[in-house]
């Protein structure tokens, strides 16, 4: 049974690897790439230590220090 559960996480672990991947690829084709701060948060992610819904938080935690708020202005 153990190794049913070892299977599960370790697929989880792949889907995530592959969310993550496909992310940055993204912000690579605008020219941009994860800091190491970034690419520390994703590995806490792709082990299994934060929830996408926390992941996120700490992403856009780490935006916001680097580049302060971000406002849009609307007509």
């Amino acid at each position: 049974m153990g190794r049913i559960i070892t299977s599960m996480a370790q697929q989880e672990r792949v889907e995530r690897q592959a969310r993550v991947e496909r992310a940055i690829a993204s912000v690579r084709l605008e020219g941009l790439g994860p800091t190491g701060e970034a690419k520390a948060v994703f590995d806490r992610y792709i082990a299994g230590d934060l929830t996408t819904e926390q992941m996120t938080a700490e992403i856009q935690a780490l935006n916001a220090r680097e580049f302060g708020p971000i406002h849009v202005y609307r007509d």
